[in-house]
Formats: C-alpha cells, structure tokens, sequence
C-alpha cells in the first residue's frame, strides 16, 4: 500500500470515528507531512465520499474540525513539547500553527493561511494603522566627539574612516572595526550602537566577541579593550557570544555592566535583558559569574540553561532552570514565549513595531506560550492572540488599546 493509500484509510477512519491508542498518534504524526494534503485532495473528491464530507469540503474547515477534537489536542499536547510550534507545511494553504497556553493547560491552535485566513483581520478594531510594520536592521553609532552615523544609510561593503581606526559595515549589513596599527592601548576611546524602537543590529567588537542588539538597546564599548579587562555597558537587551583572549597565558576577563549588575564572563554565550525594572541573565554555554552593587547579596554563578532575575529595586534575586531558546530566538527572527504574561507580551511587541501599548483592564491571569515569526504582519499577530479569548485589541494610530 503507498503512502497516499494509507493517508486515505486512515482519513475514512478518523470520519468513521475508528482511530484509537496507536492509530490516532500516527494520524497526528502524518498531519505534518506534505503527503497528508494530497490523500485528502483526493480523497474528497472521490465518488463515495462527496455526499459524505460534503459539509466538509473546504480545507478551512477540515482543518478547524480536526485540530477542534479532544483526541487529537490530546496528541498535540503529547507529540509537542512547549518549546516547539506545530507546523503543518501544507503548501495549497499555507498552514502553520501556533500553540498558545492559556492560564494552566488550556490548549487552543490557532492556523494562518495565506488564502482565506482563518485569521480574519477585518474583525480587529483599527484606525489608521497602514504606517505599522515590523522592526529591521536599524542602528546608529556614536563616535566619542558625538558625531552621529545612521548605519541604515550607510550601504554595505563601506569603510568608514575615523582616525585611529575604521568601522566596516559588510554586505550582510553588520558592523565590524579595524584598529590601525601603532594606536595607544592604554588610550580608551568609547563608542556607542543604538538600536531604536522597531530596530534590531549585530555587531563585531574589537576583540572578536559578536553582539546582536534587540529593539530600543544601547551598547557602550571602548574602541580598543584594556589588555587586562574588556568592559562595556548595556541597557536593553543583546546576545552576547565573547570571544576567549589571553593575555600572557591569562584569560582576559569580558564584564558587562547593566545598572545594579554586572556580568563576569571569560568565553560565553548568554542573552542580558535589561530594560529597567530588572536584569535578567540567560546562559546558554559557557560560565558567568554575576556580581551585584550596593546589595547584599554575594557573587553568583550562572551554569548553562540557567537564568537569573535580578529585581533593581527591590533587589529580590533568583537563579532558574531554563530552556534558554525562549530567550534567544527573538535574535533568530521570531517571538518565543513561555507562560508569559500578557503585559510582558505586550512590552516586546511594542518596542518591536515601535508602538504604543495602554492597557484599559487588568490581565494578570493572562499567560501565553508558542513560537511566531516576529517580521509577520501585526494585525494578524494581535489577532492570533484574540481568538484566545477574553481579551481585545484596538489599533488608533501607532497606539494598542488592550480589554477585555
């Protein structure tokens, strides 16, 4: 039997309600293979089923009946772990779910299709809203006499020429520097990448050490590091991946200083969040040693998949176990979440789309998990996050009214 022929039996007996234990997991298994589409292309149009499934007939609402059956969320909750969206790579409709968590363990998926949505965006509340897209590579530098480049502007493959040393930006659009021969290593000239609402950029320090700054973040960092310590400051977030440098067999220390908190690292990669009200710190490789001011709390060290919470004004501390991906796709293009309370949600889709959020009800309940691209439309993104229920968004301008 091919694979399209066992496609379809197990179709008949899914409509026939025979599916059961093993059977029913190899059907949500196949939804996800190309394959599954042409068994049901043919198979509804098949003599003997037209009348059968003629209430069925558009893949809309095949899909919204299966994906809607306690048996088959029942498997997706099984076959999906959290960090995972379900991608049903269906190519005539473009299908892609995304799973959201709703307060404890209420499963609901949602689907986008490029034709006949079942995202329906004239259902959302808007005004004036055409000027709204996602956030790209968008960045500026500062030089020390604060002299202003818009790296947007400039076009890839430049070499900008400042003295004792020159800032390349390559085809791919990141930015690199070249110190010129002969410069004073004692002399710590800084300069500064601010990456705006709706911006996002990458860079490569002068030691080596790759950068990917997230929206509304700025990066201070000397043009040429002191041979005993690399320091830089952050406010915002960034994916740090610190290149190891030795200095007379000694590794030289990378330290990131983010208000109340500074960051110890000697060759790691890790994700800082620091926006304000906390700093949160994500390892994924490597070892950090975390180091606190006018606090009590002693030094503290990171391990991979760990996180730690720093609250600035309270001064509460926690280290957790993580999934570090939910801390880093945002770098990898896509927004990530994991129980994450609406407001937080709302925070990272604002600074990303540069607009304005106000909330006019109290959501705290609220949580979201699932994984979407963050370049999508935002529309359909605020939609995707209605059909959870209970919640309504109103689009006025550059600003999100949030109620219930």
């Amino acid at each position: 039997m091919s694979k399209i022929e066992a496609y379809k039996r197990l179709i008949r007996q899914y409509y026939d309600d025979k599916l059961r234990g093993e059977s029913l997991t190899q059907f949500v298994k196949y939804m996800d293979d190309e394959d599954f589409l042409d068994a049901w292309e043919q198979i509804k149009h098949e003599e003997e089923t037209v009348n059968r499934f003629e209430s069925e007939m558009n893949d809309q609402d095949m899909f919204e009946k299966i994906i809607a059956d306690e048996r088959v969320k029942h498997q997706l909750q099984e076959l999906a772990p959290p960090k995972k969206t379900v991608m049903f790579p269906w190519r005539s409709i473009a299908v892609a779910a995304l799973l959201l968590v709703v307060g404890v363990g209420s499963l609901i998926y949602f689907i986008g299709r490029s034709n006949g949505s079942l995202i329906n965006e004239q259902q959302l509340t808007t005004h004036g809203i055409e000027s709204v897209v996602p956030g790209k590579d968008r960045a500026e530098i500062i030089l020390e006499n604060g002299r202003r480049i818009d790296l947007e502007k400039i076009k890839g493959d430049t070499i900008i020429d400042h003295g004792d040393f020159e800032i390349i930006k390559t085809a791919a659009g990141g930015i690199s520097y070249h110190i010129k021969d002969g410069v004073n290593p004692h002399k710590l000239v800084y300069n500064s990448i601010v990456t705006p609402r709706g911006g996002e950029y990458n860079l490569t320090l002068p030691d080596g050490t790759q950068v990917w700054l997230n929206a509304s973040t700025t990066l201070k960092y000397p043009v040429v590091f002191d041979k005993s310590k690399r320091e830089v400051e952050l406010y915002g977030e960034a994916f740090f991946d610190v290149a190891k440098r030795t200095e007379l067999g000694k590794r030289i220390p990378f330290i990131i200083h983010t208000g109340s908190q500074s960051i110890e690292v000697l060759g790691t990669s890790f994700n800082v969040q620091n926006y304000g009200k906390k700093i949160i710190t994500t390892l994924v490789e490597g070892k950090v040693k975390l180091n606190f001011k006018n606090t009590t709390i002693s030094d503290q060290f990171l391990r991979p998949n760990e996180q730690a919470t720093f609250e600035q004004v309270s001064h509460q501390f926690s280290i957790d176990p993580i999934d570090p991906f939910y801390s880093i796709a945002w770098k990898d293009g896509n927004f990530a979440f994991y129980k994450t309370p609406l407001v937080e949600v709302m925070d990272i889709i604002g600074r990303w789309y540069d607009v304005q959020v106000e909330f006019k009800s109290q959501f705290e309940d609220f949580q979201f998990s699932g994984t979407i691209s963050k370049y999508g439309d935002i529309k359909k993104l605020l939609k995707t996050i209605e059909l959870v229920g209970g919640v309504h968004f109103e689009l006025i301008g550059r600003k999100i009214y949030v109620k219930n």
